[in-house]
C-alpha cells in the first residue's frame, strides 16, 4: 500500500563482525544468498526506493555484493568507533533531502520480512509522521525502526555506541510500538548459526 510520506531507507552495513571471528556476516550465505542481500530484497519487496547502504568495514566486499541493486552508498570511514556514527552517517547523507522520515534497518536480519517492513512505514503514515515508530515481537522490541525529519538533527550527532535505542529512551512520548507476528526483525546473527549454506 501506497502512503504519502517519503521515507529513506537506511541499511546499516559498517560493522566488523567481531563477534564472529574473522568473517564477514554480511557476505554469509543464509539460505543460498548473501545475508545483506537477503535484507535488501525484505525492503525492495516492500517498495522501499530511496535506499542507502552504509558501509565500512571491508566496504568493496559489500558495495560489489550489492553491484546490482539501485542503492546509494554512504561510507562511514569512522565504522571502528560503534554504530552510533555509522546512523550519523546515513541520516547526513539524506538531511538535504525531502523525506519525511528514516527507516534505519539493520543489515544482519536476514529473517526479516517485507510486510513487517510495509508495517512499519503505514504505521509512520497513520500517525502523520509524528511519532518514532517501534515494530515489537511479544513485546520485544525489533527493526527497523522509523524516526521523523525532526528526530534528523539529533541522529547525526550520534556516536560510539549510542544508537538509536538511546534516542528513543530519552523520547517516550514520541514513541509509538508495533506488534508485529515476524520475529524476523528482532533475530540479528552475532554468532555463527549451526548451520548455514
Amino acid at each position: 500500500m501506497m502512503h504519502p510520506f517519503r521515507l529513506a531507507t537506511i541499511i546499516l552495513a559498517a560493522g566488523q563482525s567481531t563477534r564472529m571471528g574473522s568473517i564477514n556476516k554480511l557476505l554469509m550465505r543464509i539460505e543460498g544468498r548473501p545475508m545483506i542481500q537477503r535484507v535488501l530484497d525484505a525492503a525492495i519487496e516492500a517498495a522501499s526506493t530511496d535506499i542507502y547502504v552504509v558501509t565500512g568495514f571491508e566496504r568493496e566486499r559489500i558495495e560489489s555484493c550489492l553491484s546490482e541493486y539501485a542503492v546509494n552508498f554512504v561510507h562511514n570511514e569512522s565504522f571502528r568507533d560503534g554504530m552510533g556514527k555509522t546512523i550519523a552517517e546515513g541520516v547526513k547523507a539524506i538531511s538535504d533531502q525531502l523525506f519525511d522520515g528514516a527507516m534505519i534497518l539493520l543489515g544482519d536480519l536476514p529473517y526479516l520480512r517485507a510486510d513487517t517492513v510495509i508495517a512499519v512505514a503505514e504505521s509512520f503514515a497513520e500517525h502523520e509522521g509524528r511519532k518514532i515508530v517501534i515494530p515489537t515481537y511479544e513485546s520485544d522490541p525489533g527493526h527497523p525502526v522509523v524516526f521523523p525529519k525532526t528526530f534528523f538533527d539529533e541522529l547525526t550527532q550520534l556516536s560510539g555506541d549510542r544508537g538509536a535505542r538511546e534516542a528513543c529512551a530519552m523520547h517516550q512520548s514520541r514513541v509509538t510500538r508495533l506488534e508485529v507476528e515476524d520475529p524476523g526483525g528482532t533475530r540479528d546473527l552475532d554468532t555463527l548459526p549451526t548451520k548455514f549454506s
